[in-house]
Parts: structure tokens; sequence; C-alpha cells
């Protein structure tokens, strides 16, 4: 068996505590020497190449209620995204 020895994200502690669950049922941790909470191995939605298609598939002329049809990607993620693009 092996035993992974997580650390803090923020400051590299090893003397974390578990303490509950995020709302997406992740289990979340806290830092004793920082007090900062968080999930350990966070899960990344989307890679760059699918923004860019989602994006790409926007710019296509579909609506935002299409693509979040098509891509199941929420309309108010798929706003920050473009709002990012135009800056």
């Amino acid at each position: 068996m092996i035993a992974k020895l997580y650390t803090c994200r923020h400051c590299g502690s090893e003397n974390i505590v578990k303490n509950g669950h995020s709302g997406s049922g992740n289990p979340q941790y806290k830092c004793k020497d920082c007090g900062k909470y968080g999930v350990l191995e966070p899960s990344r939605g989307y890679t760059e190449k699918q923004r860019e298609q989602i994006i790409n598939a926007y710019y296509e002329r579909s609506s935002m209620r299409g693509v979040q049809r098509i891509f199941g990607v929420s309309r108010p993620t798929l706003a920050k995204w473009l709002k990012k693009k135009r800056k």
C-alpha cells in the first residue's frame, strides 16, 4: 500500500487536517499552520484547447444558449471567458 503525503498548497506545511467537503463533494482540508482552507487536488474543468473551441463556436454566430446546450458550459462561464478574450 502506498501512502500519499499531502502538503498545504499555500505554505507547503504537512500539518493539515480534513475539514468536511466542498460543494462538489471533494474532501476539504485546513492547514493548521497558515489557516487556509481548500481542496488538495482541485479538478480543472476545461483545457485551453477546449475553451478556444467553445469560444470559436460562439463566434461562428451560435447563441450563448446554443453553446450551452452543445458543450455543457454555463452561460456565466462563457460570458467570463468572452470578457477575458476581449481584453
